[in-house]
């Protein structure tokens, strides 16, 4: 490090100072300490120094800005790019070391902020389990706050505190039930586990949270990852208003991780559990809890033995009681020691425990239990701690374990009777935060750290052969398991298996909508591929942003983006990567400069048939014949969507072949040949719901009901238009949900209904401004605008019809006759 004077700290402390780096905070306070050591070098001459030592051209992203430097010494960041940081250090004369221990630093510092928005979200709160017990005052109490805030309008908010293992959340789920069957919540229900002290996570981040909550709440993938942080607060407080919401937020490390999650308005109950005194929450009713009493510890017991021996001998009950601490979790462990054991008296129970020292997680029952397990259920039980996620399921299980899901029933099923696990759904399970530890423990100290390595290993396959071979029709489990996928991608000493799992999840979650999961998927396979070196990793994982920038709307970063992964894959030979970045190119420009995508295509299109790639070669005749369509060149549009459909039925690609029959029954549409139409989207209907592709068979529907409308069959297009949004909401396709709702929406004008029209036109055109597409926005205003005219709104109507000419005029689009018709009509009528 080069000093500025002569008392500056050594080497050794900057070395020793990256090294205590725990979070972004402090890598920006690293960051300012090493500026002022340099005599507080001006930005500029970072930014210069940054340029000098990697050349005008050798910075993959560009150079940084001088606002990107800047901000990466300040604090609050939710994110930094490690390369920046060891170029500004380097800038600022860190030696060598420093930049090691540096580099080390940010890979821990990113990771873990990277693993904290990874966060379990629920629409629903867990239900207690059938052994709670007990806690009759507690419920009464949470109940007449929340009954009392309901008098007086405002939120309730309740935090339980406690020590690990007391019962916090099992309590929190049986008050959530109380409220429910009291009528003091409506219906809607959300949970998070906020991990405020978890021993391998770190803390849920209060935003992934709040875009959990919005996910739930039925709020487009793409608006709420367009929305600020403090937008998505907001808009979550509003959508929570009115809804008399209960909140159960479990976990809680502390009040700023809770205060942007606590609704604002009335009517809303919040159950929050922690381990620490939250007594800075000032609002909210503390319910600390202790440890449950004897008499409901022995309730607790004699559900799991009705012999009346522990009424038999109240003494050793009582001794058996106190060696599991009267904590619910050891006592339910104990319990089924009972149940297993019928034939011992209860002295027999509590001198085995005796026996056991107390392990230092928990205590003596949960060993217990884990003695008297057979070895299979034993290795299972630790191999099921390793698991990245939170939620486990019997498949699974079986990958870790490396066995079919038949053979590890019997050893789930018996750690579940053992109370070792929880069961949150029929296929769900959990560990308790200290039965998971205790796992651990075990685990590290009987199995060898190979063996660990390969359960793992086995993990990520699965997961990634489950993907890979996951219809449209199988896409509920990828939403139910989206944190635990995340955290697979997360693992250590798995680069391998987690870019192989990185392709399919990024598709699989960018289909669905969940862009800022994929976001998150396809940064983690960068941070892989800078660890690693592997350029084509990295190509990947740009070319994953670039596309859901490019679906979100950001067309300049996308294009950027691709160019990036362009300039990549050339460098690396890979001609199949050229065209698809080349194709991702021409989609962003597809945007509102026609030829210049057209051009693209084509280019993409030369290479696959040069390389004989049938699949990509469909690819781009398809977006040919959109552009085509899309400025009403039928014949050139019906020439390409021919192409698709003969190459995919070739190749046996049915789901290409009827999206190419679907283009053909659009232009056989506009021509007027209904029949001819009608036959297209029936073929293409049939074939997705033959591989179940419920995008492409609520395209076919869409294209149904065009064709119905069109030939005046009104209540049929709306039928039609019906089961395409409910299939489009169904899998979280918001642009076909937006599709379908215009649909509904030129229904409803072609009956009179104006009212209806309106207000489906309305949050379709939301969709597609906040998506960017220019096609559907111009076709939304100038319905709006027909709706205007028709209910004798003129300026209304000239409003949105000039709003909608100077998109179709700026994208070429046919529809600007029409509206240029319209606006010379409402001329003449002046």
């Amino acid at each position: 490090m080069r000093r500025s004077t002569a008392d500056e700290a050594p080497a050794a402390q900057w070395d020793a100072d990256a090294r205590a780096i725990q979070t972004l905070d402090d890598l920006a306070a690293f960051l300012r300490r090493l500026r002022a050591a340099s005599g507080n070098t001006s930005f500029r001459r970072i930014h210069t120094g940054i340029r000098a030592f990697h050349g005008e051209h050798a910075i993959p992203e560009g150079a940084p800005s001088l606002a990107t430097i800047h901000g990466h010494f300040q604090n609050g960041r939710v994110r930094m790019n490690s390369d920046t940081v060891l170029d500004i250090a380097r800038a600022l004369g860190l030696d060598t070391a420093g930049l090691g221990a540096l580099a080390q630093a940010c890979h821990r510092v990113l990771e873990r902020a990277n693993r904290s928005v990874i966060v379990t979200t629920r629409a629903a709160v867990p239900d207690p389990t059938a052994a709670f017990t007990g806690r009759r005052a507690e419920r009464d109490r949470i109940a007449a706050h929340v009954a009392a805030a309901r008098r007086t309008g405002a939120a309730a908010v309740v935090v339980i505190e406690g020590m690990a293992g007391i019962g916090k959340s099992e309590l929190a789920f049986r008050a959530a039930r109380d409220l429910a069957d009291a009528g003091l919540v409506g219906d809607v229900r959300l949970f998070a586990d906020l991990r405020g002290f978890d021993p391998a996570e770190p803390p849920a981040a209060p935003d992934a949270v709040v875009r959990g909550f919005l996910a739930h709440l039925g709020t487009p993938g793409r608006r709420i990852d367009a929305l600020s942080p403090a937008a998505r607060i907001a808009l979550l407080h509003r959508e929570l208003a009115a809804s008399r919401a209960l909140l159960v937020l479990d976990n809680a490390a502390d009040a700023a991780q809770l205060e942007p999650l606590l609704p604002r308005g009335a009517d809303c109950a919040v159950l929050v559990t922690s381990r620490r005194r939250l007594t800075d929450l000032e609002a909210a009713v503390r319910i600390p809890l202790g440890t449950v009493t004897v008499a409901e510890a022995l309730d607790l017991l004699r559900r799991h033995d009705r012999s009346g021996r522990l009424d038999a001998a109240p003494d050793d009950a009582a001794a058996l009681v106190e060696l599991c601490r009267r904590l619910p979790l050891e006592l339910a462990a104990a319990g089924r020691q009972l149940e297993g054991k019928p034939d011992w008296q209860i002295a027999d129970h509590v001198e085995r425990l005796r026996r056991i020292p107390a392990h230092e997680h928990s205590g003596p029952a949960l060993a217990l239990s884990y003695n008297g397990l057979p070895e299979p259920a034993q290795r299972l039980f630790r191999l099921l701690a390793i698991h990245p996620g939170r939620r486990l399921t019997a498949d699974a299980a079986a990958a870790l374990a490396d066995a079919t899901a038949a053979e590890t029933a019997p050893a789930l099923a018996r750690l579940y009777d053992e109370s070792l696990l929880l069961r949150r759904a029929a296929d769900a399970y959990e560990f308790h935060d200290s039965v998971r530890a205790f796992a651990l423990d075990r685990g590290h100290r009987e199995d060898p750290a190979s063996v660990q390595h390969a359960a793992v290993a086995n993990l990520l396959r699965h997961y990634r052969l489950r993907l890979e071979s996951s219809g449209d029709a199988n896409t509920d489990w990828i939403g139910a398991d989206r944190a635990t996928l995340l955290a697979c991608m997360h693992v250590t000493g798995h680069d391998a298996d987690a870019a192989a799992l990185a392709a399919p999840l990024n598709r699989a979650l960018r289909l669905l909508g969940h862009y800022d999961a994929a976001r998150i998927c396809n940064r983690q396979l960068l941070r892989i591929a800078h660890r690693t070196g592997e350029r084509a990793w990295e190509a990947d994982a740009r070319s994953g942003l670039a596309e859901i920038d490019r679906l979100t709307g950001r067309f300049q970063t996308a294009a950027e983006g691709f160019d990036l992964v362009l300039r990549l894959r050339r460098d690396l030979g890979d001609r199949l990567g050229e065209a698809d970045a080349l194709r991702g190119l021409a989609q962003t420009a597809s945007n509102d400069d026609y030829p210049l995508a057209r051009e693209r295509y084509d280019a993409a299109l030369a290479i696959h048939r040069r390389l004989g790639n049938p699949v990509g070669e469909a690819e781009a005749l398809w977006g040919l014949a959109e552009i085509a369509m899309s400025v009403g060149d039928l014949d050139t549009a019906a020439a390409h969507a021919g192409q698709v459909a003969s190459i995919c039925a070739g190749i046996g690609n049915r789901v290409g072949e009827a999206y190419g029959l679907r283009a053909l029954g659009d232009v056989a549409a506009q021509r007027g040949e209904l029949d001819a139409a009608a036959t297209r989207y029936r073929q293409s209907l049939y074939l997705c719901q033959q591989v179940g592709n419920r995008r492409g068979a609520a395209g076919a529907l869409r294209g149904l009901a065009g064709a119905a409308l069109r030939g005046g069959d009104v209540d049929r297009a709306e039928r039609l238009h019906r089961r395409a949004l409910a299939s489009s909401r169904r899998i979280g396709d918001v642009s076909g949900e937006a599709d379908a709702r215009r649909g509904l929406a030129d229904t409803a004008l072609a009956r009179g209904d104006l009212t209806t029209a309106a207000a489906e036109f309305a949050p379709a055109l939301a969709v597609y401004r906040e998506t960017a597409d220019r096609v559907g926005e111009a076709h939304c205003l100038a319905g709006l605008g027909h709706v205007a005219w028709r209910a004798q709104r003129r300026a209304a109507a000239r409003h949105h019809w000039l709003q909608a000419l100077r998109l179709a005029e700026r994208g070429g689009l046919p529809l600007a006759d029409e509206l240029r018709g319209a606006l010379a009509g409402f001329a003449d009528s002046v």
